[in-house]
């Protein structure tokens, strides 16, 4: 149960390749989970998301667990296999709705970095899907343009690091240390899968 009974839950959709999840992501999940009051963060692995590759063609599954490896133990946070569990692509008002069907009493947020806020009003169904969620953005650090979202983008102030999937794979293939980058058992997993080499 979320908070007291008289409370709607409100939970936050945090989707992305996540390839690989790494600390930056944690920190922009923590911070969207205090600053909007959340009681819980979903992370959404996306199956395969319509407008980019997965990268290094690491399989939706290894994607998943390295988020459930980097989010366990953490009660805010849970992994939600919505996009897995439906053939590709990946389209974001799709998940809503399903995850809406299972939760319908809550209110709900999507999590995105304000790059990919910008490109909101692009998205399939974007009008209906300002009418099923609430959004909320957070300044990317390789973003100059952070600050500028669109007026229904809740922009949220929270710490956020200058690390990317990309510069986490390319540290793999250089043969560089990532514990600085990922959780402990994220870079145990990526090793010992052999994932990014």
């Amino acid at each position: 149960m979320f908070g007291n009974r008289y409370c709607v839950p409100g939970f936050g959709i945090l989707g992305g390749t996540f390839n690989p999840v790494h600390r930056g992501h944690l920190l922009l999940a923590e911070g969207a989970l205090r600053g909007l009051k959340l009681d819980r963060v979903l992370w959404v692995p996306a199956h395969l998301p319509p407008h980019k590759a997965v990268a290094c063609h690491v399989s939706a599954f290894d994607r998943a667990r390295m988020v459930e490896l980097a989010i366990q133990g953490h009660p805010g946070f849970a992994l939600s296999r919505v996009e897995l569990e439906r053939p590709p692509p990946s389209y974001t008002v799709d998940t809503v709705d399903l995850l809406r069907s299972r939760f319908h009493k809550a209110e709900w947020w999507l999590l995105l970095g304000s790059d990919t806020a910008r490109e909101i009003p692009g998205w399939r169904s974007a009008r209906r899907l300002r009418r099923l969620v609430r959004f909320a953005a957070i300044p990317r650090p390789d973003d100059p343009a952070g600050l500028s979202v669109p007026p229904f983008v809740q922009l949220l102030r929270v710490q956020t690091l200058p690390i990317s999937s990309s510069s986490v794979r390319q540290r793999v293939r250089l043969g560089w240390e990532i514990h600085s980058c990922v959780p402990a058992a994220v870079a145990g997993y990526i090793e010992e899968k052999g994932l990014y080499r």
